[in-house]
């Protein structure tokens, strides 16, 4: 662990705190023009996002309806419906999706999963 880690975690009570706790939870509010740069709309409703704090996971709710949720890991990124099928993108990283590859190859490598 280097000094600076070591530092904050001791002001907060030490690593036995920290390994107390499994996720952190907030409410965000997205903003700026990086997904106007990409043409998508961003409304300035709060969402909420939840952060595991020990292995790679997060997520944010609502996302795209009120019943839809991102669920990201190191093996999977899914949009995640309690009412009806969402999509779903096995091993992210390795993954490369080039803006030069049809459109439906795109489609193709998404699969649909219910809650």
């Amino acid at each position: 662990m280097n000094a600076l880690l070591g530092q904050v975690l001791d002001a907060y009570g030490g690593m036995d705190r920290w390994k107390r706790y499994g996720k952190v939870e907030a409410t965000i509010v997205a903003g700026g023009g990086f997904f106007a740069l990409k043409g998508v709309l961003q409304d300035a409703n709060p969402r909420r996002m939840t952060v595991w704090l020990h292995e790679e996971r997060s997520s944010v709710l609502p996302y795209g309806a009120l019943d839809q949720r991102t669920m990201f890991t190191s093996e999977r990124i899914a949009i995640e419906s309690r009412r009806h099928a969402g999509a779903e993108r096995f091993a992210p990283r390795a993954t490369s999706v080039s803006s030069s590859r049809p459109r439906s190859r795109r489609i193709e490598s998404y699969q649909l999963v219910l809650l």
